[in-house]
């Protein structure tokens, strides 16, 4: 079995099927965050294959952080303009850690967007 979105990672346990694959692209996702690349969003029709959702947390992190690379603005620039040290831009992003809703929205004003919600 393979993650739809992510056919590189794959395992052929079924009985730890989702634990696996969703530890696995949480670990890619990382290394596109520490790579600073993008981080894939999934297709609106998934073909053949596992989906693991991310929390809302994790998706919103994902977000912000594509943002930040699209800017083209270095985390450390990035930090400075919010007047916050480095290592809490890069903690709020951790996608390890609790998600601090308004520090995001701040840094995505910083990088010249708008960080809005919907329910559906």
């Amino acid at each position: 079995m393979h993650l739809t979105d992510w056919p590189e990672i794959s395992t052929s346990n079924a009985h730890q099927l989702e634990r696996s694959l969703g530890s696995a692209l949480r670990s890619e996702i990382r290394k596109k965050f520490q790579a600073g690349a993008s981080v894939p969003l999934p297709r609106t029709k998934p073909s053949n294959g596992v989906n693991i959702h991310l929390s809302a947390g994790e998706s919103l992190k994902v977000l912000v952080h594509n943002e930040i690379v699209k800017s083209r603005m270095t985390h450390e620039a990035l930090a400075r303009s919010l007047s916050i040290p480095a290592p809490s831009l890069k903690h709020a992003l951790d996608l390890e850690h609790p998600v601090d809703v308004d520090l995001l929205s701040s840094v995505v004003a910083a990088v010249g967007k708008r960080l809005i919600a919907y329910i559906s």
